[in-house]
Order: C-alpha cells, then structure tokens, then sequence
C-alpha cells in the first residue's frame, strides 16, 4: 500500500469517527482506552519521520512545562524580593534599639542603676529600684532577643533568594538547551519529510499519529504507571503474606520471583492482564499490547538515602508502539509517578543496603537501623 493511499485511509477513518461522535451524543467524551484508527504498521523511512515527530512534540511539552516552572520561579523571587525589604527595614529599627542597649552596658549606665539599687538604704525605694531595674532588664532582653530572631529571618530570606536566583538561572539555561534541541529536530525531520516521496501524504500520516498521541496514547501510558504506582504502594504488605521476607539474625532478605511479581500485579488491576514484567541481569522491563497500542519500559533501582531509605525506580527506555520517547517524557514519569520500594513500610527498623536483579529474580538484602 502506498503513502498516498494509507494517508487516505487515515482520513476515511477519522471522517468516520467525526460522523459517528455527531450522531452518537457523548461517544466523544467517553475515556479513551482503545483506538480504533492507527493498526497499520510503517515502514522504516515512515517509523523514523514519525519517531522524530513524537520527539519533537514531546520536548514541545517539556519547554511548556519549563517556562511554566521560570513563571513560578520568577514569581516566588519577587516575593522573597518584597519581603526581604519589608525585613530590612524592620531590622534596621530593631539595630538601632539593639545598639542604644549594648552602648548602655558598654558605657556602664546599667551598672550605675544596679550601684543604686544595692547602695540604697529606703526598703520602699529599693523596691522601686529593683521594680525599674527589672523592667528595663525585661525590656533590654527583648529588644536584644527580637533582634537576633530578626537577623535570622532576614539572613533566611537572603538564603531563599540566592537559592530562588540559582533556580531560575537553572530553568533559563534548561529552557535554552531544550528550545535549540526540538529546533534542530524540527529542522531535520521538516528535511526528512522534504525528501520523503510524498511529502503531502507524510505530513497527514504524522498528524494523524500526533493526534493519536496527544488524545490516546500518553492518556494509556500514563494510566499504566498509575496503575503500577498504586500496585507498589501495596507490594510490602504483599511481601509480608506471601512469605517472602526471610530473616537471620540481624539480616533480612527479600527475593521475588518474576512470576511472583506478574500474579500480584494482575490481581491489583486487569490492565496488567496483558502486560508483563522481566527480570534480567541489572534491569527490569514490562511489556505489553492490547487493541492495537503497545508500551514497553525498561530500568533499572538504585539505593537511596534520602529523604528516606527507599529503592528508587529509574525509567531508561520507553517505548508507545514501537516509537521511543525523549528523555524528558521518562523523567516527568518519574517524577509524577512513584515506583519506588519503601523497606520501611515493611518493618519499621529495616533499611534497604543492597538490590540485585537476575535472571527471574529480584533481591534486596536489608539490615537493622541503628
């Protein structure tokens, strides 16, 4: 079948589809989980079009989501900037106060009122020494306690606009690199599709798959991992009940078995019906297909310590039929979705020292926390 004709097909298709949700009221609202449109396989000059197509709107998103974190950045500076002056000025009073107290001391005005006091022989103006003494020593006290707790305060509002400036410049310069990165794939794939035989047809082909990942397959993607974020929120309390925990003396050591792994996934959630897990030397991958649409990850855990001890899960390869994703699509995953291991939630007193993946298995060997 030729370009031009799958191209055609795609818009039958879609034509299709429109005139359906018209006559159907609400088909287009309903939750997307099965694409009906996108079952044919490309070729190979097809796959790289479409594969630099998909890099190029996802980092798009990434530079979206960037110069929304530079808004945010940019705002929380000015704040910081408005309070830090609204700061100053309420120390530069409060220094000024502070300063006439130590003058005091220094020049010895207090030791003066305090000869008073112990030289006078009146009880009713010893009292009345001792009350103002008092009073003032009170008063000198707070002054002095207000200060120190306001040049804290100001020397912390210094420290979050240094920390907000590094921030910002950060975000710029990621910003830049990522802005000049889908550039020059934009240059190459618009070439690409320049010389490609039928560029008029392409170009609807690569519309037709941007759509379809925009309005389906990052929908699905997504869906996956938060299925299998909430599976590993559950994974411990599995661990305890299936007799995988074994203990010897102050070591504890967990070892689980792929098909272990496979069964408890699908008794959490039917989407991992048709989706499996892999355990080979230093890496874990999944992979599935259903109604036409595929996902495939891969990665690997690392031992962290903080914020806690925990086994952190790292995305390496994602794939959505065939087609890899950018790095920048892997790390907002990561971030968005927690796949990591909390030992803790285990046994209270354990923490994770070491990982290791095999051939159909997993070990974590943990040890008490001192």
């Amino acid at each position: 079948m030729s370009l031009a004709q799958r191209a055609r097909y795609a818009l039958l298709g879609l034509a299709f589809i429109l005139l359906f949700s018209i006559a159907v009221p609400g088909a287009t609202r309903a939750e997307p989980t099965v694409h009906t449109g996108w079952s044919k396989e490309p070729t190979e000059a097809e796959r790289r079009l479409l594969q630099q197509s998909l890099s190029v709107t996802e980092l798009n998103k990434e530079i979206e989501r960037i110069a929304a974190k530079e808004s945010a950045a940019a705002g929380e500076r000015r704040q910081t900037e408005d309070a830090l002056r609204k700061q100053a000025a309420a120390f530069d009073q409060k220094r000024e106060q502070a300063g006439r107290v130590l003058r005091a001391y220094y020049m010895g005005e207090r030791d003066m009122l305090l000869q008073a006091l112990l030289s006078a022989r009146d009880e009713r103006a010893i009292w009345l020494l001792f009350d103002y003494y008092q009073f003032l020593f009170k008063t000198d006290q707070e002054i002095l306690e207000t200060y120190s707790e306001q040049l804290k305060n100001l020397n912390r509002l210094r420290d979050t606009l240094a920390r907000t400036e590094r921030e910002l410049t950060q975000v710029k310069e990621q910003l830049i690199r990522q802005r000049d990165r889908v550039n020059a794939l934009q240059r190459e794939l618009d070439s690409n599709l320049a010389n490609s035989s039928d560029p008029e047809a392409m170009s609807r082909l690569i519309q037709e798959f941007t759509s379809y990942w925009q309005n389906i397959g990052m929908y699905e993607v997504r869906r996956h991992f938060r299925a299998l974020a909430d599976a590993m929120q559950k994974l411990p309390e599995f661990v305890k009940k299936s007799g995988n925990l074994q203990i010897d003396g102050t070591k504890y050591t967990i070892m689980i078995q792929e098909e272990e792994l496979n069964d408890f996934l699908r008794e959490q959630d039917p989407i991992f019906e048709q989706f499996s897990f892999r355990f080979q030397e230093g890496s874990i991958s999944a992979e599935g297909e259903s109604a036409g649409l595929s996902v495939f990850v891969q990665g690997h855990y690392t031992l962290e310590s903080e914020p806690e001890n925990r086994l952190l899960f790292h995305v390496d390869r994602l794939m959505f039929n065939g087609l890899e994703l950018p790095d920048t699509t892997r790390s907002q995953l990561e971030e968005e979705f927690d796949l990591g291991f909390y030992p803790q939630r285990l046994v209270s007193f354990i923490e994770a020292s070491d990982v290791i993946v095999e051939d159909k298995q997993i070990t974590v060997h943990l040890s008490m926390k001192w």
